[in-house]
């Protein structure tokens, strides 16, 4: 076993792409069929090389297989179920974490799978699922930045979003105001707005070029770019806004 510096609990490190298939349908035939999972979450089969497989398994199907009382307990249950199968295991949060061999040219290596035990899983996949999008064919995509400017522009409106949830929900009460990416974007950009607007950073930017509450929605997100916790790569033609501030903050 090999601990890395990204935080893997298992594995020898990043998987190559070509792999990424592979360990994902040999962790499927392992799992109860009675348990609905979903791949295609986050960079894995999509970037180069990942540093784990995610994998998202239904919350309910888990408790109702374990006839566990809860999610905590199913999870326990489900890293027991691993651990009788042969595969090093750990929960951890919302993961069971499971160390997978895998076969490559230069010898067996071990993969981190993380099964992710949520609540509806398939619908919340629908807000991870930035492969399929080919939002990773992008550099600069990163999926923290996307639910970061996402929370900025719902503080704004009085609202958050809560990505493994997969709502929008009110800040003050936590009532929930969409449960999908369709309705989402039209709460958080504007009536018009597509799904697909909320596919990147870049695109959010562009679905918000002419709202007038444009600079009031990206506030926060200014603010965390200040502190390196995101890019906007915002355009800085002179003249623009942007190109302002930045004259602004250099006298």
């Amino acid at each position: 076993m090999k601990l890395t510096e990204s935080g893997n609990v298992f594995g020898d490190g990043a998987v190559k792409r070509e792999y990424i298939n592979g360990i994902v349908k040999k962790v499927q035939s392992e799992l109860p069929s009675q348990i609905a999972s979903v791949a295609d979450i986050g960079s894995a089969g999509y970037k180069v090389e990942s540093g784990d497989i995610d994998i998202f398994l239904d919350a309910n199907d888990v408790m109702s297989y374990f006839k566990s009382a809860d999610e905590k307990s199913a999870k326990k249950e489900l890293e027991a179920f691993m651990k009788h199968k042969g595969y090093l295991a750990k929960t951890v949060g919302r993961n069971v974490h499971v160390e997978v061999p895998y076969n490559t040219p230069g010898g067996e290596r071990r993969a981190q799978v993380d099964l992710m035990v949520i609540v509806d899983a398939k619908r919340v996949a629908d807000w991870h699922q930035h492969g399929p999008r080919g939002m990773y064919k992008d550099p600069d995509f990163k999926a923290a930045h996307l639910f970061i400017l996402l929370n900025s522009i719902g503080k704004f409106l009085g609202l958050k979003t809560d990505a493994f949830a997969g709502k929008v929900m009110r800040r003050d009460d936590n009532t929930v105001v969409a449960d999908n990416r369709a309705d989402a974007a039209k709460i958080l950009l504007n009536k018009d707005a597509k799904p697909s607007d909320l596919d990147s950073v870049k695109s959010i930017l562009q679905a918000l070029a002419s709202d007038p509450d444009r600079d009031a929605k990206l506030s926060q997100a200014r603010d965390d770019e200040a502190k390196g916790l995101i890019k906007l790569h915002e355009s800085r033609r002179i003249g623009t806004a942007v190109w302002f501030r930045n004259l602004l903050d250099k006298i």
